[in-house]
């Protein structure tokens, strides 16, 4: 039983097929009948592994690390391989029964490369925050600007209601 999560994503499943095969095999012979996005799923022939060997067409083909450990089990590997891509199955979940002449090899994943941040060693980054600076008092040419324009506002005002009375 191969349980694939929902929205899963950066896994390869590395499925194994040796059965018979007379006339090539299909990847519904290897995994069953399962909807797959065929854009994210690579069927390698023994032919074709004889050439580049397993782990290193999954190295330099997937970018993905390999530890000694996964280098020699794919190394030792028979038959047809059926490489999947976690994107391949849609971002749904899926329970998959494999056919009796399939095995699930391994699955690898992405390892996430996140770094810790660096702490500050810099004599800025010591301390507390205080809070929002204090406003400064308001200056005397300031003042005196406020004080013009009210007193033009008041001879506007007076000026406009000599005109009406007048008028």
């Amino acid at each position: 039983m191969l349980d694939i999560p929902a929205n899963d994503h950066g896994a390869l499943y590395v499925i194994a097929y040796n059965g018979p095969a007379p006339d090539g095999v299909r990847v519904a012979t290897i995994i069953g009948p399962v909807a797959l996005n065929m854009d994210f799923v690579d069927l390698i022939t023994p032919d074709q592994r004889a050439t580049v060997p397993l782990p290193d067409l999954i190295r330099q083909g997937y970018d993905l690390p390999l530890t000694p450990a996964q280098d020699a089990i794919l190394r030792d590997v028979q038959g047809t391989v059926l490489l999947v891509m976690s994107r391949a199955f849609g971002g749904q979940a899926q329970q998959i029964t494999l056919p009796a002449s399939s095995t699930l090899v391994t699955i690898l994943r992405e390892t996430p490369t996140m770094t810790p941040s660096e702490k500050l060693t810099s004599a800025s980054g010591a301390g507390e925050l205080t809070g929002p600076p204090a406003k400064p008092r308001k200056s005397d040419a300031r003042m005196s600007g406020m004080v013009a324009t009210a007193a033009l506002l008041i001879m506007f005002a007076l000026v406009g209601l000599v005109v009406w009375v007048g008028g």
